[in-house]
């Protein structure tokens, strides 16, 4: 199996890029079952080229359209349509998967950026000092 997968890592398949950040986001979305429409607020988990790992209070089904918007630090960032393509229902931590499907290119260079700025100051602020950063 190792051998296999380092056949294909040497065959150059893409490695996707992933982020651990926490941005605020704001998910809305129309409730099949009820017509109402259905606003929340959460934050990132972690951010890859096309797509958003969020933790939000309320789940929207599988499969279901969405309108993410994401902001760091009350700057708003972006607001993109993204489809759930999983639910995690852990009470403790229920965090819903995205993928982005439309502004692709603006997602990557956009917010990206912006997650890799917070990842250094958070650094900056909780990690500068301690004797295993580099």
């Amino acid at each position: 199996m190792a051998q296999l997968g380092l056949t294909g890592v040497s065959e150059g398949l893409p490695i996707h890029k992933r982020i651990q950040a926490r941005l605020q986001a704001q998910v809305s979305w129309v409730d099949e079952d009820s017509n109402e429409r259905i606003s929340i607020l959460g934050h990132t988990e972690n951010l890859g080229e096309n797509n958003a790992l969020i933790n939000i209070n309320v789940l929207p089904k599988v499969g279901s359209s969405v309108k993410l918007r994401l902001s760091d630090d009350e700057k708003h960032l972006i607001e993109v349509p993204a489809m759930v393509i999983r639910v995690e229902r852990d009470p403790s931590k229920p965090q819903a998967a995205l993928t982005i499907v439309k502004n692709i290119k603006k997602w990557k260079d956009e917010v990206l950026a912006a997650a890799q700025d917070w990842v250094t100051r958070d650094i900056r602020l909780n990690y500068e000092g301690d004797d295993w950063l580099n």
